[in-house]
């Protein structure tokens, strides 16, 4: 949901072949309560691409422990992307 661009390129490969990197991900599912839950917690409308990372930041955070934080950088505006979510979720158009 809501990719607009490739997420993988060759040089991500490359950085997971050598150990450099460790890629999780998140269903579109995960993403779309991610966003909601962004939008209604803090106020903050993330892009979808951004809402994955949100939703992995989620299912990691009961894992680790209280003192240690999770950093997720938003990019992009989630503005754009509220029709699509809406329709999604089978809201009619706002």
């Amino acid at each position: 949901a809501g990719l607009d661009y490739p997420g993988v390129g060759p040089e991500h490969s490359y950085f997971k072949d050598i150990g450099r990197a460790k890629y999780e991900s998140a269903t579109d599912e995960e993403a779309l309560a991610a966003f909601e839950l962004l939008s209604r917690v803090e106020g903050i409308i993330p892009a979808l691409e951004s809402s994955h990372a949100v939703a992995y930041a989620v299912k990691l955070a009961p894992k680790l422990s209280k003192d240690q934080i999770i950093i997720v950088n938003l990019s992009g505006r989630g503005d754009k992307d509220v029709q699509q979510v809406a329709k999604m979720k089978g809201i009619e158009e706002i």
